[in-house]
């Protein structure tokens, strides 16, 4: 296994190596250099992106298990595709755009939520997953005491 696992790892990053020069070859040294910065740039940026989604949906009071499922799909498709996008190479970036393509997603299995129009991923009102109960939260230090003959006074 660990024999296979490599072989495609050499194979992977010979071929990436090949497509930095075949388009080296084709633009000239700048281009390149300037498109695997930019390449370098979209996947960490669609790297943080996932990772605030990740957060805002782990913070939104959504309680619907499928509409989790299917986001926490897609956030971890756009994670795979900025990873992608990271490692240097065009292969790897052409493999990344798929990812983002929603027919792909399709095709991997992942349930992209649609509604109303939005394909981010998150819902514009929370009240239409059911039932939101507003609250505030207090901290409780050392320092605080309860005092039940206190509370009775009030």
């Amino acid at each position: 296994m660990f024999r296979f696992l490599s072989i495609v790892f050499l194979a992977g990053t010979l071929l990436e190596i090949a497509s930095i020069i075949w388009v080296g070859s084709k633009l000239g040294v700048l281009p390149t250099l300037l498109l695997l910065i930019a390449g370098g740039v979209v996947g960490v940026s669609l790297f943080r992106s996932a990772g605030a989604n990740a957060v805002a949906v782990l913070r939104s009071s959504i309680q619907d298990q499928r509409i989790i499922e299917s986001l926490a799909g897609t956030t971890m498709v756009r994670v795979l595709a900025g990873v992608l996008f990271m490692v240097p190479g065009f292969l790897s970036d052409v493999a990344g755009l798929l990812l983002l393509v929603l027919p792909m997603h399709r095709w991997i299995g992942v349930k992209t939520p649609v509604r109303n129009g939005e394909t981010s991923g998150f819902p514009r009102h929370h009240q239409e997953f059911g039932q939101v109960i507003e609250g505030e939260a207090v901290e409780i230090t050392s320092e605080m005491t309860f005092h039940p003959a206190n509370d009775q006074k009030s």
